[in-house]
């Protein structure tokens, strides 16, 4: 890792970063971590389970496997999958979902109608690209698991030139806080193993460089994004330079 520091601030160049991927698998995300359940049920097209062995994590694997898009965990036993929400459910609050899972006691199933819902939050990535539109397509991959990411430089990255090769998905977050270690995470939660930041705003996630690709000096990706307060900044890409991070499993 190189350090620059300039009038105090210390400006982080391309780091080695290790990350535990959130833990909701196969693109799944939270959307509440705790909601009113009532007895006609929140989840469309509800199909209700009782497991001995009910965690958040297979109740998310069953569903998915049997094709529903959401999936809440409620009372503890109770796996609930389901196609969608029916109107808008009453979030409660995070102590309401007090009850331990049968299958891990460590871990929170809900409580007395109360529900903790998932949803599969499938990606839209670019695959191909003509003179009158752009072509997408849906992808769903497994979290790549725990690892790190390793730097693999500055790349040029414009509309005719594209750094990575397709399927890519681009996305951005409400900050740009830590934004590479944001961009990872996301991209190793969906399952793409190459992570790019572009001008501290994008983030990009791929299965790979584009053949061709023109690695530049790293001065020129030289935009900005800030680190938690007193740890200065970080670069992040560049106008049409994208910061390129490769992820390895650890072994």
């Amino acid at each position: 890792m190189k350090q620059f520091c300039i009038i105090r601030r210390c400006l982080i160049r391309a780091r080695r970063l290790r990350v535990q991927h959130p833990r909701d698998p196969l693109n799944w995300t939270t959307q509440y971590a705790c909601a009113v359940d009532v007895p006609s049920r929140v989840l469309a097209n509800v199909v209700t389970t009782q497991y001995t062995d009910n965690t958040p994590g297979s109740c998310v694997l069953r569903c998915d496997a049997a094709g529903f898009s959401y999936a809440g965990v409620e009372y503890s036993n109770e796996c609930h999958c389901g196609t969608g929400l029916v109107g808008t459910p009453a979030s409660a609050p995070v102590s309401d979902c007090n009850m331990a899972c049968t299958g891990d006691p460590n871990l929170s199933c809900g409580g007395s109608w109360r529900i903790q819902v998932r949803l599969l939050d499938l990606q839209f990535a670019l695959v191909g690209q003509s003179d009158s539109e752009s072509i997408m397509q849906i992808y769903k991959s497994p979290d790549l698991g725990p690892g790190s990411w390793f730097p693999r430089g500055c790349y040029l990255d414009t509309a005719d030139s594209p750094a990575f090769g397709l399927p890519v998905v681009h996305h951005t977050f409400d900050t740009n806080l830590e934004l590479t270690l944001q961009c990872v995470e996301y991209c190793g939660h969906i399952g793409y193993p190459w992570s790019g930041v572009e001008n501290a705003t994008d983030c990009q996630c791929s299965f790979g460089l584009n053949p061709g690709v023109q690695l530049r000096d790293h001065s020129e990706c030289n935009s900005l994004c800030p680190l938690p307060p007193g740890a200065g900044s970080e670069y992040c890409g560049g106008f049409e330079r994208l910061e390129v991070y490769q992820f390895q499993n650890h072994t």
